[in-house]
């Protein structure tokens, strides 16, 4: 007659156990996806990048996670951006007259940004591809400080130019980068395409919600700029530039769905443009 309640008594303390653990990881997920907005204002990325896959394994808020996911895919596509162009800068400089004799130093600088290029961008585009089926007509709405972005870099120049520059001044040059570089990805989902002062603006006034079509739209001709970085003229990697294309293709193709239940002629244009371009690469290379 005793075994009974304490069977019943065991059971509930179960149950009691499990809600406390299942109340404990959406409180983790809550304040990592706190601390991750608070290591992108203070430019953070890699914390941020942490705390984000953090945010989107733990959360069981599914508007915690369309935002995490939102901002994950932003900021992994702006530091493959900013990879390139660091790559690209190194790629001038070893051209120029001034590094004549350190152009071994030059690409082999050009090589690591490129590499680093390359898996951002594979991981972004993975991420898209992982979520754009969950996508639907319905905005997702994000709130987050808006980066600090200059409209040059004395550094940078000094690579152009073929000087070698310190690791000191090279990180920061690559910080500031990183900066623009999801500022102008920001910009562009909030509808103020370059316009980086409009972009700071509508971020400071709060949540802004995001078409998913501009998502899409926004994130695919990213990856298609990033990527070309995999032609005959770049790194000539045709398997890495079909799957771009491919990718990108596919991003499109769940676009043009949303754009079904809500036409936008300036989206439609767009889209329409970046699929001709896919299919002509595409049937270059055979797919």
């Amino acid at each position: 007659m005793l075994r009974r309640p304490k069977l019943l008594f065991l059971l509930a303390f179960s149950i009691f156990l499990l809600a406390c653990s299942n109340d404990q990881k959406v409180a983790s997920g809550e304040q990592q996806f706190a601390d991750a907005k608070n290591n992108l204002q203070s430019s953070d990325f890699k914390a941020a990048l942490d705390n984000l896959n953090a945010t989107i394994k733990v959360t069981s808020d599914d508007t915690v996670r369309r935002e995490a996911v939102l901002l994950r895919v932003a900021l992994v596509t702006a530091l493959a951006d900013a990879n390139k162009q660091m790559a690209e800068a190194y790629q001038t400089g070893a051209k120029a007259p001034l590094a004549h004799a350190q152009t071994a130093a030059f690409y082999a600088q050009r090589s690591d940004y490129n590499n680093a290029a390359r898996v951002d961008l594979m991981d972004a585009m993975q991420m898209v591809l992982d979520h754009r089926s969950k996508l639907t007509p319905a905005p997702i709405s994000i709130e987050v400080a808006f980066p600090g972005f200059t409209a040059g870099d004395p550094a940078l120049d000094k690579i152009k130019n073929g000087l070698l520059i310190s690791d000191n001044e090279r990180l920061n040059a690559e910080l500031q980068m990183d900066r623009n570089c999801l500022a102008q990805l920001l910009a562009s989902l909030a509808g103020a395409d370059k316009d980086l002062n409009k972009g700071r603006d509508i971020y400071a006034a709060g949540k802004v919600p995001v078409d998913p079509r501009v998502y899409l739209v926004v994130f695919s001709d990213t990856f298609l700029r990033v990527g070309n970085m995999f032609d005959v003229k770049g790194i000539n990697d045709p398997d890495k530039l079909r799957t771009v294309n491919q990718v990108v293709r596919g991003n499109l193709d769940v676009a043009e769905k949303l754009l079904a239940a809500k036409p936008d002629k300036d989206l439609e244009t767009r889209i329409k443009k970046m699929e001709g371009d896919c299919d002509k690469c595409l049937k270059k290379l055979g797919a």
